[in-house]
């Protein structure tokens, strides 16, 4: 077991698909963003900056892509940017419902994602989903 992270909490979520980097949601100075640190350790990158929590990240299976849940506009909505941080866009707009830890399909045409009523709280957890 190697450590790859100098400062905690960081939180493994994605392999990229060439198997080199992995993203992971940290704490640092009291924000979560989104971060990424090469398999063999060295320093980690901060992809987002924004205010809030980011976390969640998962990378496309193309690997152009890296998907994240942020609350950044005020509720837990599904955004994604470029694999370096750039070009971060909202996916869900819902305003009754949080969504959170997308999960791309193979063919990069559908996204699965976890979603709970507005106000659920921070990592839900044994929560019904509003769709059933």
């Amino acid at each position: 077991m190697k450590r790859l992270t100098e400062l905690g909490p960081s939180y493994f979520h994605g392999w990229s698909p060439d198997g080199k980097t992995l993203a992971y949601c940290a704490q640092r100075n009291g924000n979560f963003d989104v971060y990424t640190v090469s398999v063999s350790g060295g320093q980690e990158t901060r992809l987002t900056t924004a205010e809030g929590k980011d976390d969640g990240p998962e990378y496309s299976p193309d690997g152009q892509y890296i998907y994240f849940n942020s609350e950044r506009t005020g509720t837990m909505q599904i955004w994604r940017m470029k694999a370096d941080g750039s070009a971060q866009e909202q996916l869900t707009k819902d305003a009754d419902v949080e969504s959170w830890f997308p999960h791309i399909s193979p063919d990069n045409k559908s996204l699965a994602f976890l979603t709970y009523d507005a106000g659920a709280g921070d990592h839900p957890e044994n929560k019904t989903s509003p769709f059933g």
